[in-house]
């Protein structure tokens, strides 16, 4: 059995969720955590009985050269690392979402890695998620008929709605979007884990086969609630059904027709979490490393491949141009900039009172 070296860079939240899935995996052992604060790299340590606890991320890959890295960073340090890690001779790189902070960016880690034969994996690891496999198995076979349109709702476009857009392009297996277009309300300095984000927006992304999505962002108190039905998640609409599908459950409604309720596997009580992270991220997310490692022995594609964090980063970004150029953005996207974060400074909008959280 092949067996590889893993470290994780950055030791929040998720640098413990992708700790947690090196250590369920028995091909891989884990060998590191950095941390610029070292205290919370060292406590992570201790508990998760790691080797070796860093303050600087270039020098634990340059020390101890790991197969396997883990980037939790914010996504404005990721690029740096991804590249420090590519130079480290890292044979795979498994990336927190948002994937990057500009479009430049997602781009430029995609073709470095390509370019070095280093297998590049985002976690959207909503793609393992049995609500959302079980929602598109009842798209596929047709129990609400043809698609005609998805509805998306999250609180931010950026962060949150990475894996609105991501969960769009798996309903439809990838298909490419043709164009986007957008409009975004920034009245407020709204930062999400110290990014930049738009108070609200909607955005249209458009297929070649007609189906279209919408998908809507804002959060308490600058706006209302999205959606009273679903305000986290995403609905799928038929011609003869729909299927309301969250992290909770997948409801189908059909027309004239009994419905089907799939419950998520995953505690659902917030009191019983580990360290108030939802088991369903822990869980698919060892999944996402167990198929990595998968697709490094076997010389496959993983699920979780840049090139659909690649895909999802260009509509987001896209949607900020839409919201800058006041028009409709056709795809490829030439911009490489983050539009919302570019305009603000360009005074194209004149953001007022300050607004940070994790949501």
């Amino acid at each position: 059995m092949q067996t590889y070296t893993a470290a994780v860079v950055a030791a929040g939240g998720q640098g413990r969720v992708h700790a947690s899935a090196y250590r369920a995996d028995e091909r891989v052992r884990l060998v590191g955590v950095a941390d610029l604060d070292r205290a919370v790299a060292e406590g992570l340590a201790a508990e998760l009985d790691i080797p070796s606890a860093f303050a600087d991320p270039t020098a634990m890959l340059q020390e101890l050269r790991p197969d396997l890295v883990s980037v939790c960073t914010p996504p404005q340090h990721r690029r740096a690392v991804v590249e420090a890690a590519i130079a480290a001779g890292a044979r795979a790189i498994h990336c927190e979402k948002p994937f990057a902070l500009t479009y430049g960016d997602a781009v430029a880690m995609t073709e470095a890695a390509a370019s070095a034969g280093v297998q590049l994996t985002v976690n959207l690891q909503r793609r393992f998620e049995p609500v959302h496999r079980f929602a598109r198995a009842q798209l596929d076979e047709g129990i609400i008929g043809e698609l005609v349109s998805i509805e998306g709702y999250c609180p931010n476009l950026f962060d949150w709605g990475s894996h609105i857009v991501d969960l769009a392009l798996f309903y439809r297996h990838d298909r490419p979007v043709e164009w986007v277009l957008a409009q975004a309300d920034v009245s407020t300095n709204r930062y999400v884990y110290g990014v930049f984000v738009e108070t609200s927006s909607i955005t249209q992304l458009a297929w070649d086969d007609g189906v279209r999505a919408t998908i809507s962002t804002g959060r308490e108190p600058s706006t209302p609630v999205l959606n009273r039905e679903n305000n986290l998640g995403l609905i799928l609409q038929g011609t003869r059904g729909r299927i309301v599908v969250n992290g909770q459950e997948a409801v189908v409604q059909r027309f004239g027709a009994e419905g089907v309720r799939f419950a998520s596997p995953y505690a659902s009580d917030p009191a019983g979490w580990d360290h108030g992270i939802d088991p369903a991220i822990f869980a698919c997310t060892a999944e996402a490393v167990a198929d990595l490692v998968d697709a490094l022995d076997h010389g496959t594609e993983p699920v979780l491949a840049a090139r659909h964090a690649l895909a999802g980063a260009e509509i987001v970004f896209a949607a900020y141009e839409s919201a800058r150029s006041r028009g409709r953005v056709t795809l490829p996207l030439e911009s490489r900039d983050n539009a919302l974060i570019s305009g603000v400074a360009a005074g194209l909008w004149s953001p007022v009172g300050e607004l940070r959280s994790t949501w």
